[in-house]
């Protein structure tokens, strides 16, 4: 019986991994990896700041470094509000590399039901640079598990960008499906591995990241 369970479970996990694989297909394999700090001015104030790395073309090369500071209040037990400012240096190919900058505004709605946590965040951002810019409204739906008795949290979201530059008419430009695992490294010490699945009209990416937070 537990031969038949096991083998059950081989082509389950098989079929899985040949549909990831065959959705994978013409798309670039990217990675993500970031170190931050986050720091509780008060109770409901945090400020924080990061360094992020990113790869392109099949992990070729670095496609960009970031920088980012941010700060969140909770306006209310559900409801918390944010801004934040990033800069990126990024690999344009032929043209070198670049500075672009980046600012934000957010919401983030969340709640709880048994051990699932919901969560919608409104995110308005301004890009640019000295020859362009662009503005997205980001919209994310957020679920999760506190699994008892353990100290992993897996999750998944859906996150879509919507464009509101000049004759975008609130376009969608990007997709986002996002599922990770979020788990204490040490003390003081939060880490997350995910695997994120791209969107775009002119390319797709399978991003895998990881990311480490020191909270004091």
């Amino acid at each position: 019986m537990k031969n038949k369970n096991m083998k059950r479970w081989g082509m389950v996990c098989l079929m899985g991994w040949l549909a990831v694989a065959g959705w994978a297909q013409e798309a670039d394999y990217t990675t993500w990896a970031k170190m931050g700090v986050e720091y509780g001015v008060m109770e409901r104030l945090d400020v924080s700041a990061g360094l992020e790395w990113r790869t392109k073309d099949d992990l070729g090369m670095t496609d960009r470094w970031g920088l980012d500071v941010a700060a969140k209040y909770k306006l209310l037990p559900y409801l918390k509000v944010g801004a934040g400012y990033e800069v990126h240096y990024r690999n344009r190919g032929e043209e070198g590399w670049k500075f672009r900058h980046r600012y934000h505004v957010d919401g983030t709605l969340s709640g709880r039901w048994a051990r699932w946590k919901l969560s919608l965040r409104e995110r308005y951002q301004h890009t640019f640079n000295a020859e362009e810019k662009e503005f997205r409204l980001r919209s994310r739906v957020k679920v999760a598990y506190d699994i008892a008795r353990c100290k992993l949290e897996p999750y998944v979201s859906v996150e879509m960008y919507n464009g509101l530059g000049r004759g975008e008419h609130f376009d969608v430009a990007r997709m986002r499906y996002r599922g990770g695992l979020s788990f204490p490294l040490a003390e003081r010490w939060e880490a997350e591995a995910f695997y994120c699945r791209q969107w775009e009209e002119d390319g797709r990416k399978n991003i895998f990241g990881v990311e480490c937070v020191y909270k004091f």
